[in-house]
């Protein structure tokens, strides 16, 4: 059977995490997580020139493991649909599916679970990012679901 590239979106809080540790378990898949890779370096959430600076090299992995024949949950936030675009092009020339999981939750949802979930940036993601960023999330469709194997849409 073919890898499967499984790309999650939502906003911070929507349940992305409880989602991939989800999918990691039923299917067995690699977890590619930045938000990990940033607290491995040290960095805050909320450093995002630092965020970006990191993510070719977290990205590098995805090819690599799709073409060992592994499946791969890949959760970058994904805010755009050029981003989500291209984490799917990572998936090209490897035979792998492509599955787009969008993740929602009401906002004042998505912002209790930030602050309990604690950590550094917390306030910054639940504060700056919820309140003033959060026009700048692209909610995927069904036409860019079509681009995909399959697109899923959780309601948390």
């Amino acid at each position: 059977m073919a890898p499967t590239l499984y790309i999650l979106t939502g906003v911070p809080g929507a349940g992305k995490s409880t989602h991939a540790r989800r999918l990691v378990e039923e299917t067995g898949a690699t977890h590619v997580a930045m938000d990990d890779a940033v607290v491995a370096a040290g960095l805050s959430l909320v450093d995002y020139e630092a965020r970006f600076a990191l993510q070719p090299s977290v990205e590098a992995r995805i090819p690599q493991l799709l073409a060992e024949g592994t499946s791969v949950v890949a959760e970058f936030g994904s805010w755009t649909r050029g981003e989500r675009d291209h984490l799917r092009s990572l998936a090209d020339g490897t035979g792998a599916r492509t599955e787009l999981h969008f993740v929602d939750a009401p906002l004042e949802v998505c912002r209790e679970r930030i602050l309990a979930r604690g950590g550094l940036g917390a306030e910054g993601l639940a504060g700056a990012v919820l309140d003033s960023s959060i026009d700048l999330y692209e909610r995927p469709t069904e036409a860019e679901g079509a681009a995909y194997d399959a697109f899923v849409v959780l309601q948390n």
